[in-house]
């Protein structure tokens, strides 16, 4: 089995963690980030 190079801190296991909350498919998650992108954006506006 192949090793992941990928070792997240303790802090970008938990935003990993709420991110995946709810949801079904890498589409969902996607969904998410949009989303929140969208948002910061149009705060910092």
């Amino acid at each position: 089995m192949r090793t992941s190079k990928n070792i997240f801190n303790e802090k970008e296991m938990e935003l990993v963690q709420l991110l995946m909350a709810d949801c079904e498919s890498t589409g969902d998650i996607q969904c998410k980030l949009e989303t929140a992108f969208r948002r910061n954006n149009r705060a910092n506006a």
